[in-house]
């Protein structure tokens, strides 16, 4: 029987996007028939999470078993801890957006560490076109070592109403970075006098500190809302009930809510930036720059769009239903048995 180990360590912090791709991928994976034994690496409150079927390993025990594993398996980009040299490597890569958000100095360092990542692995798996196309054209590896598998998107089935909420609402979500580049909406709300903006996520730092200001300047303030960290059943609610889901970001991977939104029959609206184009599939709506009036006049043409096309918006939900983690980690098993 065929060793696979999966370094799920990124389940340390779940508000992130690796946090969710490596709780969703485990439990899958753990819940499959498969003629492979199955060896989870990850953090110690998680030991025995997933099921008896799995081994479990986490950094203080996994040292002395390095080198009993046919596979390994790092799910994310940037691993602490990697196998002996004998033993095949599978790296997914998840995106370069660090190209653009760091300074050249950062940057290139960054780069340097990835390549020799990638230097030292069998296989490598990308989340998106996108991603293998920046990785082509920055990283030197061999194109026949290469997949593309999409992350699985989980929308949980129950809803719960969240505390902060409106009648008539706009929601987006996401990391308080300037990358999501929210601050670009704010201006929009002028526009919708009637509507409120809801922002979830982990609202502190520098970031969540300039959106206030500008909604202050903008005289917004009432119609900005900042919920904070939300449950998935909230996230739910606000998803179903939202008038257009808004995800202006400027770097992403994969775009996790646009998918996660698509499949609750909402509008998405998003930036046409790195992957956004490629995970809407033609059922998102996209401007091509950040002026306030542009984005106004796609928000409008979208409601638009949902109200009075109802076949489009059937397809674009049944598009967003073919991003499983049934699908992703079926084809993750055939790397792994090849």
């Amino acid at each position: 029987m065929k060793k696979i180990l999966i370094d799920l360590n990124k389940l340390s912090n779940l508000n992130c996007g690796l946090g969710q791709v490596a709780l969703n991928f485990g439990k899958t994976l753990s819940e499959v028939e498969t003629n492979l034994e199955l060896n989870y690496l990850l953090p110690n409150e998680y030991v025995g999470f997933f099921g008896d079927k799995i081994n479990y390993y986490t950094s203080k025990t996994i040292a002395a078993a390095r080198n009993k594993f046919d596979l390994w398996h790092c799910i994310h980009q940037e691993p602490v801890i990697l196998p002996d040299d004998d033993t095949k490597l599978l790296i997914t890569i998840h995106d370069l957006n660090f190209l653009g958000e760091k300074n050249d100095r950062k940057a290139a360092n960054r780069l340097k560490k990835l390549q020799n990542l990638v230097n030292r692995a069998d296989k490598l798996a990308f989340i998106s076109e996108f991603s293998k196309k920046v990785a082509l054209d920055n990283l030197k590896y061999h194109r026949d070592k290469t997949s593309v598998i999409f992350n699985g998107v989980n929308t949980s089935s129950s809803e719960q109403k969240p505390e902060i909420y409106s009648e008539k609402f706009f929601f987006t979500i996401g990391v308080f970075k300037p990358k999501k580049n929210f601050h670009v909406l704010i201006p929009v709300m002028k526009h919708f006098p009637d509507y409120k903006l809801i922002i979830a996520g982990d609202a502190k730092g520098s970031y969540y500190k300039e959106l206030k200001k500008l909604a202050k300047k903008e005289n917004l303030e009432e119609q900005i809302l900042f919920p904070g960290i939300i449950s998935e059943q909230e996230k739910t609610w606000y998803y179903r009930n939202c008038k257009a889901f808004l995800f202006p970001s400027l770097y992403e991977g994969f775009g996790l809510p646009v998918i996660e939104a698509m499949q609750n029959a909402v509008p998405v609206v998003t930036s046409d930036k790195t992957v956004m184009p490629e995970v809407g599939g033609g059922f998102t709506f996209i401007f091509k720059d950040f002026d306030e009036n542009t984005i106004k006049t796609t928000i409008e043409k979208a409601i638009l769009k949902y109200q009075n096309d109802i076949e489009f918006k059937l397809d674009a939900v049944k598009y967003a239903q073919e991003y499983t983690w049934e699908r992703n980690v079926t084809e993750y098993l055939q790397i792994y048995d090849k």
